[in-house]
């Protein structure tokens, strides 16, 4: 099974360094793609090694994700991987793409260790599943978020749930037979500002 990644960046050239830099030494996937939304930092050189789409201005998470995601209907799964994510788990991406291909499809995510409860998603069932904590969610956030191709292509195809966010998101994945899961045993943290993190600092 081939797995593919897409980063969207926007300046915040540390933390994306930071986010990459975890990501590959705690596990990894076939092609990783950035999608960069007219950063001015420094991001641009920092990606001239790398596979990229440079928009030149910011046209915003949805459109950009949904550019990555029409250059990687060739893989099996797509990982949805924000720019302030620090990988926790040894192997994540292997473990997940295991979880899917043994319970079915899935949106599936790591819980973050650093989020503030009082933005965690509903939880609409928990269970063990092959051996694994399963939290059946109203969403999942969508920082660390794997899907199989299918399914990801559908969502850009619609489009307008993605544009919506992260709860639009989740209730579109489970009205298509790919509901969103949190996979407890496994975590990954935000080492950036963000609405369900608590604080006003980054993390370091």
């Amino acid at each position: 099974m081939k797995v593919a990644a897409v980063t969207i960046t926007f300046n915040r050239l540390e933390l994306t360094k930071r986010t990459i830099e975890s990501f590959n030494s705690k596990t990894g996937v076939d092609f990783h793609l950035f999608v960069d939304n007219g950063s001015t930092d420094g991001t641009l050189d920092w990606l001239q090694d790398k596979n990229r789409i440079e928009l030149g201005k910011n046209e915003g998470i949805a459109n950009a994700f949904y550019y990555g995601v029409m250059n990687l209907l060739d893989y099996d799964y797509i990982l949805k991987l924000d720019n302030d994510v620090e990988t926790v788990t040894d192997d994540l991406i292997g473990k997940m793409v295991r979880f899917i291909e043994g319970a079915g499809p899935h949106a599936v995510s790591p819980p973050d260790l650093l989020i503030d409860p009082h933005f965690y998603p509903h939880i609409l069932s928990r269970k063990t599943v092959n051996g694994l904590v399963v939290e059946y969610t109203s969403h999942t956030g969508g920082a660390f978020q794997l899907a199989p191709t299918k399914y990801v292509k559908m969502l850009c195809d619609d489009f307008i749930h993605l544009k919506q966010g992260d709860y639009s998101i989740g209730g579109f994945y489970r009205t298509v037979g790919c509901p969103p899961a949190y996979l407890k045993d496994y975590a990954m943290k935000h080492i950036g500002l963000n609405q369900s993190t608590p604080g006003d600092v980054y993390i370091f």
